[in-house]
């Protein structure tokens, strides 16, 4: 309810959840680009409520996830040069996080700090409550490699515009999107596993878990042609999450913005 509300009274980002659905998936006809659009917007009403249960005991939580490909994270877990989560801001990416540290596979979280100071401590508990670490993006670089060299999970999502120097373009919904360079780079750099994971809702407030397979992290001599290659791959990862359970994306979000060769300016 939360979520339709915020759909029917935020016209600009309705507004850009339209165009962008209707630039990704073009097949779709007016009235289904509209169900995935408003279904976007309930499921994120949905995740901003789920937030809160986050402080209920994590048996519970656990009981209302099922986990496939657990195999794919102990491999990447146990070879011992560390590891990439990588996923989107898809399905419930945060439950994702503080149940796989319940499971015994704890996380260093790569995130953006809120701008309101109280809304970041409450969100930094509820991530860190089953033994995650949160880790701000301005040094995350220095914090991620020494993180891999201890043999850490690094937890990224990939999937907003970054419109910062350094981006690197890669097909998404068959456009270039502006992605950061840092997981394909670190990941070439170190020797990093690079593990996809995604959540797709299920009714009832259940989540199907599901992990890998390992991402190929190629070794040609060209590191920057091999960065460029995971990138891709893991941004190729998540569309197809996507494609799988459309509203369940962030599309109110202008992936597009920046662009190769142009002003910012897409959707």
């Amino acid at each position: 309810a939360l979520g339709s509300a915020v759909y029917l009274l935020d016209a600009r980002h309705r507004g850009v959840a339209l165009r962008n659905v209707e630039s990704a998936l073009p097949s779709l006809s007016s009235r289904e680009r509209r169900a995935v659009a408003k279904g976007a917007f309930s499921h994120l009403g949905r995740l901003l409520v789920e937030i809160l249960e986050h402080d209920e005991p994590t048996s519970a939580l656990l009981d209302r996830c099922r986990f496939e490909g657990l195999d794919h994270l102990k491999a990447a877990a146990v070879a011992g040069r560390g590891y990439f989560l990588v996923s989107a801001h898809f399905g419930n990416w945060e439950r994702v996080a503080l149940l796989q540290a319940a499971l015994g596979y704890p996380l260093w979280m790569i995130t953006r700090p809120l701008d309101n100071p109280s809304l970041e401590a409450f969100l930094a508990q509820r991530r860190e409550r089953t033994g995650n670490r949160v880790i701000h993006k301005r040094r995350a670089v220095r914090e991620m490699v020494k993180g891999l060299r201890e043999g850490r999970g690094i937890a990224l999502v990939i999937d907003q515009n970054f419109g910062e120097p350094g981006r690197v373009f890669v097909p998404f919904f068959g456009r270039p999107a502006a992605t950061t360079p840092v997981l394909g780079s670190l990941a070439v750099r170190t020797g990093a596993a690079v593990l996809p994971v995604f959540s797709y809702p299920e009714p009832g407030g259940r989540y199907r878990v599901v992990y890998g397979p390992l991402l190929p992290v190629p070794s040609t001599g060209d590191p920057e042609a091999d960065a460029l290659s995971v990138t891709a791959a893991a941004t190729a990862r998540i569309e197809e999450a996507v494609r799988a359970c459309p509203a369940a994306w962030f599309w109110m979000h202008r992936r597009w913005r920046t662009r190769p060769d142009g002003p910012d300016g897409g959707p």
